[in-house]
């Protein structure tokens, strides 16, 4: 399964590329990169799409092989809406998550500071280190689900010395995510091996 999306990682980057769709790969990825190896069932993306450019998009996304299993009205009203859409690599049940750039200030900072870093032998854009987990910690204070938690410890204690503490200190703040941030220390690796 990890090499089938490793795989899937790499057709989806490029096609992003050659497509010009300016992305970043977040969720999963991110935390697999900066900090753990785990299972994963998705790839996440974060796509900037304007309204205007619908019919272009839809278009590019078309050229997908027939392996995938697109729904241009999923497409059309996620990038109307600003929200999020999937596609499905049929041959292995994989699913691409593709969430629309929003005008919340927190995606838009995080969308400006991704980084082009050689993955897998190909360039490829990724959420930052502090970005990632900043996410987690959001994503946890909405859901409260565990993972969430656990995978900003992981990117947080490996990469702790080239984080911009600065940087983290004020979105935890501005995104009421304090309390949660103090845990990351706390919490033994050694348990989620």
């Amino acid at each position: 399964m990890e090499n089938e999306q490793i795989e899937l990682l790499k057709i989806t980057t490029s096609f992003l590329g050659e497509n010009n769709i300016p992305y970043m790969i977040t969720g999963a990825w991110s935390v697999i990169y900066y900090g753990r190896p785990r299972a994963s069932h998705d790839v996440d993306f974060i796509i900037e799409v304007e309204t205007e450019e619908i019919s272009q998009t839809l278009k590019s996304f078309k050229k997908l092989p027939e392996d995938f299993l697109i729904q241009v009205r999923e497409i059309k009203e996620a990038i109307k809406k600003k929200s999020q859409f999937n596609i499905l690599h049929l041959p292995t049940g994989l699913k691409l998550d593709f969430w629309l750039l929003t005008d919340d200030p927190f995606d838009k900072s995080r969308f400006s500071r991704r980084k082009k870093l050689e993955i897998l032998g190909q360039l490829m854009w990724m959420a930052t280190p502090e970005d990632t987990i900043l996410q987690k910690l959001r994503w946890y204070k909405e859901a409260k689900i565990e993972k969430h938690l656990v995978d900003a410890a992981f990117v947080y204690q490996i990469q702790k010395k080239n984080l911009d503490m600065k940087y983290l200190g004020n979105w935890v703040k501005e995104l009421d995510v304090e309390r949660y941030f103090k845990e990351l220390d706390k919490i033994d690796l050694e348990e989620y091996f």
